[in-house]
């Protein structure tokens, strides 16, 4: 039976499509460095680009980017470690990398270069051999013309057309865009926040993208020469079938938000076979190698803070469970980092706002206070925890102690967007 929410109805129907696209895929486009052969890009690939630059820019200006240049750094040398020498020789669209602010479980490749990883699934990855693979997934999309092949059948148009069209029919975008204004957040992500922006503003290479996929033929394909790249750079190839693997068993704890490729249950599953099977056959000999690797140092540094900034996104989001999850992976590499117990201190302020139980609340209200005190403790120059602990004092009517939060927040922070509102409450406190 289908979700009766006319949103679960959308993206149902979304997935439904995207599978009747498999057949429909035209294989006629060489991939770039074919035959060792300088490329050069058609006409109607040219237009491709231009309209996928189009929808860059207006999918930036709805979306939060998530950033961090040595991120951006990061991922780009990881992708320059993945791409076949042949490829660098024959030129094409240089690749750039770009993160989205999305607790989901994406990651999506435009046909002009851009790949834009989701902070929800880099948070969830365990190693570089992982991240690796999704990023040759995602780059043999761009260097196999994927886009170009999709776009030159009639039959896939229509179904571009047909998903933009339910996607419109329910207004994704400005439903989720007034509930965010009045205040509901967790409602306002029955999609994501990328997926508001790609459905509710039509932009069909992102849909393509993102969301419908380019259909089962070209999927395998781009699994299966990503696994090669992974390979070939000297990654582990045992961790190919392990990522789909972990994103598959996580699909039930995290609800309506994960309308994306990655957080589709059906396809991780295909995503796990087919690499599975290669695993088996065609990588067992790689798989044995002793100096296979695993991981970095780099991969850890660089996604200490991601992971810490997604549970935010995931506190916002409702989903508690997994926003402990990733603070506890967190806190356990660097446990007096001041942000990561700020943010325990949000995730137990809002679970003590949900629950009904008189102890339970006043329990959490207290936890919340001892991680937003341990926040100010590690640095007593971060503003945010004493603006936290200035409401949570001022709930508990110890004015003098909220008094004293409150002025130190703004100290700290005298530009504070809420700056006007905490002095209301300053003047309230000095009655």
């Amino acid at each position: 039976m289908l979700p009766r929410h006319p949103v679960f109805r959308a993206v149902a129907w979304i997935l439904v499509v995207s599978l009747l696209a498999g057949a429909c895929a035209s294989r006629s486009v060489a991939p770039i460095g074919a035959g060792g052969h300088p490329f050069k890009p058609e006409a109607d690939e040219r237009q491709l680009w231009a309209q996928a630059e189009k929808e860059e820019e207006k999918l930036l200006k709805r979306v939060k980017v998530y950033d961090d240049p040595l991120l951006e750094e990061y991922l780009a040398r990881v992708g320059d470690r993945l791409l076949p020498a042949e490829v660098k020789a024959a030129g094409g669209p240089g690749f750039r990398f770009g993160v989205m602010s999305d607790p989901t479980l994406n990651a999506f490749a435009m046909p002009n270069g851009r790949i834009y990883v989701h902070t929800g699934l880099l948070a969830r990855l365990d190693n570089e051999a992982q991240l690796a693979m999704i990023l040759a997934h995602e780059m043999t999309h761009v260097t196999h013309r994927h886009a170009l092949s999709f776009n030159r059948d009639a039959r896939n148009k229509q179904i571009l057309y047909t998903v933009l069209a339910v996607a419109a029919s329910i207004g994704v975008a400005v439903a989720a865009g007034s509930r965010a204004q009045s205040g509901d957040y967790v409602g306002a992500q029955v999609l994501s926040q990328t997926a508001n922006a790609i459905l509710g503003i039509g932009l069909q290479l992102a849909v393509l993208a993102a969301i419908n996929g380019y259909g089962r033929d070209l999927e395998r394909e781009a699994d299966t020469e990503g696994m090669a790249r992974l390979v070939r750079a000297g990654y582990d190839p045992k961790e190919a079938p392990k990522v789909f693997e972990l994103l598959r068993s996580e699909g039930k704890d995290r609800g309506s938000l994960e309308a994306f490729f990655f957080g589709s249950h059906p396809r991780l599953t295909e995503r796990l076979e087919t690499t599975g099977e290669l695993l088996r056959t065609r990588y067992a000999a790689a798989a044995a190698a002793p100096d296979a690797v695993r991981s970095t140092e780099d991969f850890g540094l660089r996604m200490r803070t991601v992971v810490r900034d997604n549970a935010a996104l995931d506190l916002r989001a409702g989903r508690f469970t997994l926003a402990r999850e990733q603070l506890d992976r967190v806190l356990a590499l660097t446990p007096r980092d001041p942000t990561a117990h700020l943010y325990y201190g949000d995730l137990y302020r809002l679970q003590s706002q949900r629950t009904r139980n008189a102890a339970e609340r006043e329990e959490l209200a207290r936890k919340a206070l001892v991680s937003y005190e341990r926040a100010a403790e590690l640095d007593p120059k971060f503003p945010d925890p004493f603006r936290q602990l200035g409401f949570l004092y001022y709930q508990q009517k110890q004015n003098a102690r909220a008094h004293d939060a409150f002025t130190k927040y703004l100290a700290l922070k005298p530009d504070a967007p809420d700056g006007r509102r905490i002095r209301e409450y300053l003047i309230e406190l000095e009655r």
